[in-house]
């Protein structure tokens, strides 16, 4: 090889190693993806930190999206046709308990008045609802009432809402223990379902009825998922 095309060659060479370092630069700044993907190509340790930063962005969201599913496995199991599957929006720190806002509504088949069940057990009835959301009057709603039964024998009672739920204007000649179940007797919830056990049975302050105080199987603050049952 002559002098002259060595020369000619190596100019050919930086020529062309120009035009690539120009077009790689064309493509990192104004068609990203694709200047991503040359970097890749010639030179795979400089995507490094990019690539970890994105993995780790995926794996959080992909994380969220399992703890969610998770309390929904775990809280509500199965759904049925005549269910509706709802998350609980927080209201850490107020914690009203007197209501709780649901994300399904009325498009998702939720109407006034669905009985809200958690954990297998009514919490509540839908007082409100939106295309998308729903607002569920709940047990410690002073203003909730709802007959009920206690234990095997079916006493009536009325269960009366607040921060302590009561069952009220129970005959005076029932048999009431702690640890009886309470549950639903009403016609606008399905029958029978539970929704607490007697704590204390005592006589009521006008010496008519007898009156229990409810222990609730589970915690306000802890609900998450529900199970909306539809009419």
């Amino acid at each position: 090889m002559t002098v002259r095309n060595f020369n000619t060659m190596k100019h050919r060479q930086s020529w062309f190693l120009g035009v690539v370092v120009v077009l790689l630069l064309f493509f990192i700044f104004f068609m990203p993806s694709v200047g991503m993907k040359l970097r890749f190509l010639l030179g795979p340790q400089s995507l490094s930190f990019t690539s970890t930063d994105q993995l780790m962005a995926e794996n959080e969201s992909l994380s969220a999206k399992l703890s969610e599913l998770s309390v929904v496995a775990g809280e509500v199991p199965h759904q049925t046709p005549d269910t509706v599957l709802a998350m609980a929006y927080s209201d850490y720190p107020f914690n009203f308990k007197d209501e709780i806002t649901l994300n399904a509504g009325s498009d998702d088949g939720v109407a006034a008045h669905d009985a809200v069940l958690f954990g297998g057990n009514l919490i509540g009835f839908v007082s409100g609802l939106t295309a998308h959301r729903s607002v569920v009057q709940t047990v410690f709603d002073p203003n909730f009432k709802l007959q009920v039964r206690i234990g095997t024998k079916g006493y009536d009672a009325l269960l009366v809402g607040g921060p302590y739920p009561m069952a009220e204007s129970i005959a005076k000649t029932a048999v009431i223990t702690s640890g009886d179940v309470i549950y639903n007797a009403a016609p606008n919830a399905p029958y029978a379902i539970p929704m607490g056990t007697v704590q204390n049975a005592s006589l009521a302050p006008d010496n008519l009825f007898e009156q229990a105080s409810l222990s609730l199987p589970y915690d306000r603050s802890g609900i998450q998922a529900v199970e909306i049952v539809k009419q």
